[in-house]
């Protein structure tokens, strides 16, 4: 009897369809594995980094001169509690019980209150600090393996290093959002620029549950979907065939999970505080009413102009500014210049030009009289969600390497600076 030796099987030995499955997805570990042992050391230092600086910051700044009493690591942790985290650990205990707590998206509160019931500590606060901490590792992850494989090995390291040492990195270690958001946005790119459009849905169906501007994640599922398909939609369109145009609808389905993320929010609200657009409506306590794109930047502008340079509002605006300008200068590199982005990148540069626009179109609501006025509030934390920046200046430090030691050189002592600002609770962003 003759069988094909594929379909033999003896003792001991595996099925070659097994051993084709392991194959794969050894295949499929093996660059994960290796992105993970090169973001790991970084990931790790940058966490001794913040808790060097929880240590110091209580011991020395929270004690007297000379003093000897002492603190306890919760006093220590409790450094931490600032700002919008206390929103967030609010929205975790008792819910939405206030129309301003609708500018912040459930999904962060709701895993926070989820772990702080699994885990023995049962600790708000350090629930919070964990799931920000796992999704930076996350997020630290997938960005290494996204720029790794559209731009190369070397602009990966660099890109993931800009971005965990930037001057309001610490977010990521704090009891906010920022790193969860970051990771699922990127999971849901990554997908899409491989057309795993399911899995690009789901992950942009928890991103929309995180952040409004989430909804940009829609347009650029269609413009990848554009991309990877214009061959045969061209053929498509010239001449018309509608019926071949109307097959592609089952393959957008997908697409519809990011919307429905806002939708279900938008229900809940509904139910707790009779708005559906509570989120939006919150934001009267923190932005005006949309304006033309150029008039923050002109509000900034004239708030540097009429203030002393030491003064508080000064810095403020200076930072946001001069992030939001480095950032949009280094869009105007990524379509331009020698090291400008592949043609077929282009909805990542779609999604960056509308991610700037978003962020000068609300300006900040000016102060009492006699306060000051910051006109792009917390625009240097927005930028950490703009990963593209990074990229494009892990570009240029490449063929430049003054930049690349420039740009550490500022940007560790920034960071320390921020971070203990954030600390000992004044303002930051």
């Amino acid at each position: 009897m003759n069988l094909h030796p594929s379909t033999v099987t003896t003792r001991g030995s595996i099925p070659d369809s097994t051993t084709d499955n392991r194959q794969a997805w050894y295949a499929f570990l093996l660059p994960w594995w290796k992105a993970a042992q090169n973001i790991l050391f970084l990931y790790f230092i940058t966490r001794l980094i913040f808790l060097l600086l929880t240590y110091f910051g209580a011991s020395l700044f929270l004690l007297p001169n000379y003093s000897i009493e002492h603190l306890n690591l919760e006093d220590a942790f409790h450094m931490w509690y600032r700002w919008d985290t206390v929103r967030f650990l609010t929205i975790a205990t008792d819910g939405y019980t206030k129309v301003q707590y609708a500018a912040f998206f459930p999904l962060y509160p709701a895993l926070t209150a989820l772990l702080s019931h699994i885990m023995p500590f049962q600790s708000l606060l350090l629930s919070a600090m964990l799931i920000s901490n796992i999704a930076a590792l996350g997020m630290m992850l997938v960005l290494y393996r996204f720029v790794e494989t559209e731009f190369g090995i070397e602009t990966a390291r660099r890109t993931v290093l800009y971005q965990a040492i930037f001057p309001t990195a610490f977010f990521f270690f704090s009891g906010y959002n920022e790193s969860l958001f970051i990771f699922l946005m990127l999971c849901c790119i990554y997908a899409l620029r491989r057309g795993a459009w399911w899995f690009a849905g789901l992950f942009g169906f928890l991103a929309a549950l995180s952040r409004s501007i989430a909804i940009l994640l829609l347009l650029i599922f269609v413009c990848e979907y554009v991309r990877q398909h214009w061959p045969t939609l061209r053929a498509q369109l010239r001449p018309l065939n509608l019926k071949a145009l109307f097959a592609h609808i089952p393959t957008l389905f997908p697409a519809l999970f990011i919307p429905l993320g806002l939708v279900i929010y938008m229900l809940g609200l509904t139910v707790h505080l009779g708005d559906p657009l509570a989120f939006s409506h919150a934001q009267v306590d923190w932005r005006t009413g949309l304006v033309i794109p150029g008039m923050a930047l002109y509000q900034s502008i004239e708030q540097i102009i009429i203030h002393y340079p030491l003064s508080f509002s000064t810095p403020h605006v200076l930072i946001d500014f001069g992030f939001f300008m480095g950032c949009a200068a280094l869009f105007f590199l990524a379509i331009f210049s020698h090291d400008r982005f592949a043609r077929d990148q282009w909805p990542l540069l779609v999604f960056w030009g509308f991610a700037l626009l978003y962020a000068i179109l609300w300006p900040g609501v000016p102060g009492l009289p006699g306060q000051g006025y910051d006109p792009m509030p917390s625009t240097q934390r927005f930028v950490l969600e703009i990963f593209m920046a990074f990229i494009m200046l892990a570009r240029l430090s490449i063929r430049h390497p003054r930049l690349h030691l420039s740009y550490v050189l500022l940007a560790l002592p920034f960071l320390a600076v921020l971070t203990l600002q954030f600390l000992l609770g004044y303002w930051t962003v």
